[in-house]
């Protein structure tokens, strides 16, 4: 069975059709209210001159030239047939040669006929026929020659009124009807219509912020997208997908570049050794260390980006512990000390080999640019925060936020150092869903707070 495709037409079709029965159905409602509110003698009134208007529509003259009255419309002929089927109704139709009776015509009315001015196009009059009174309606059409009708002894039901009102009103209402009608789809259409439209973009536009960037990640979905959007969706996703093979052919290359690099540059440092200047076996080390550095900082970038991390339960506390452990013997020959402050253990959610990588990279930052540290601080606090203070020159206030940014080194740095550690750090904790923060420690130097989001149970709790 196939399924059927959802589309924005259909429901706004559908919006714009049941407003416009909605107003005609108000409409019809508000007639026959209007109708039905009216006095007795109104109601008589209204239906007499319907009734006469009906008439002089319907004379006319057959092949012969005869004067004759032709039923038009099954309506007409229902009315008339209602007329007729009361016994004191009659009329009298002339174009002052030929003339159709209906009826008796009482004496009375015949003088007011015979006595009325020509220049009286309409006028109602009362007569008498028993002890009963009923209305007239004397009516002269402006056509030429001029046909006369006068009616009388209509007693129409309430019921009966209603349907000669609705019948002569609807076609002059019709046009006030569509005006209303275009009144209403035009309201329809800003408001209903509308919103009508912006949930199923609001519900692309509430997927597309889902999407996370990595290769084969998050695609905007198209299930129950309207088959108009389907064709956007479709070329967005192919644009993401172009997106990630380029991306991933230039990650592919870093990743490959660094590592071939780093079995030349390991060869070239021994091989340094025999150098017999010692100033410059100095420089060159010192340079080559810095090459190994901007390796070694790119194939983790490459690494980490474009790469979805798998998350578990760590404790933070536990992975200080092992990184500073690593850095110790390099800090006791620069004359530092690392100290660890824990809280005990400190879970969060998260992937352990990332982390290790941004506590590393904080660490040697420090041992590299905060010179005259004598302690180098690790706090691990119970609210998910890791804090390394060192008692270097710091970093100034306006220097802070694009320290954070790839390649980007502060003006009081040494000529060492990449420009990425910090960049890496914050890729880190943003595929963490947590933050980076540089402040200036109380006595002096930086201080960097790596924040972690709370889990999802705590989360709940809260």
């Amino acid at each position: 069975m196939m399924k059927r495709q959802n589309s924005i037409a259909f429901p706004v079709a559908s919006v714009l059709v049941l407003g416009m029965v909605l107003v005609m159905v108000i409409s019809t409602v508000l007639t026959i209210t209007v109708s039905m509110v009216m006095d007795a003698q109104s109601r008589k009134q209204v239906a007499l001159d319907i009734v006469v208007k009906l008439l002089q529509d319907g004379v006319s003259y057959d092949q012969t030239g005869k004067f004759v009255l032709e039923v038009d419309g099954v309506i007409v002929e229902k009315i008339l047939r209602l007329s007729k089927e009361q016994p004191e109704f009659w009329y009298f139709l002339s174009d002052g040669k030929q003339s159709i009776v209906h009826g008796t015509v009482p004496e009375t009315v015949r003088n007011i006929i015979e006595t009325t001015s020509p220049q009286v196009f309409s006028s109602q009059f009362y007569y008498k026929k028993g002890d009963e009174q009923f209305l007239g309606l004397r009516k002269l059409s402006a056509e030429d020659p001029p046909k006369l009708a006068v009616i009388g002894g209509v007693t129409f039901s309430n019921a009966e009124t209603l349907l000669v009102i609705l019948r002569e009103i609807w076609p002059q209402g019709l046009y006030h009807l569509l005006g209303i009608v275009l009144v209403a789809t035009t309201t329809i259409a800003v408001f209903a219509v509308k919103r009508t439209i912006a949930i199923p973009v609001k519900r692309v536009v509430d997927s597309a912020e889902q999407i996370d960037g990595l290769p084969g990640g998050r695609r905007i979905s198209d299930r129950d997208t309207p088959v108009e959007l389907k064709p956007m969706v479709a070329a967005f996703n192919n644009a993401l997908s172009c997106i990630d093979n380029a991306f991933e052919a230039q990650r592919h290359f870093l990743a490959n570049a660094s590592h071939e690099l780093r079995t030349p540059l390991t060869k070239l440092r021994l091989k340094l050794d025999l150098v017999q200047d010692p100033e410059v076996r100095e420089v060159l080390v010192r340079d080559t260390a810095r090459l190994g550095s901007i390796v070694t900082t790119s194939l983790q970038l490459a690494r980490l980006s474009g790469q979805a991390l798998t998350f578990t339960m760590i404790d933070l506390a536990a992975i200080a512990r092992a990184v500073i452990a690593e850095h110790v013997p390099l800090a006791m020959k620069q004359g530092m000390e690392i100290e660890l402050k824990a809280e005990g253990r400190v879970m969060v959610s998260g992937s352990e080999p990332a982390i290790r990588v941004a506590l590393d990279n904080l660490i040697i930052n420090a041992m590299r640019h905060a010179r005259g540290t004598e302690v180098l601080m690790v706090e691990v606090l119970q609210s998910r925060l890791v804090r390394v203070t060192d008692e270097g020159p710091g970093i100034p206030a306006a220097e802070r936020e694009k320290m954070l940014k790839p390649f980007v080194r502060g003006n009081t740095n040494a000529s060492e150092g990449t420009g990425m550690g910090l960049a890496i750090v914050t890729q880190i904790m943003m595929a963490h869903g947590g933050s980076v923060e540089l402040a200036e420690a109380a006595a002096g130097g930086l201080v960097v707070d790596l924040a972690f989001p709370k889990i999802a149970k705590e989360t709940a709790a809260a």
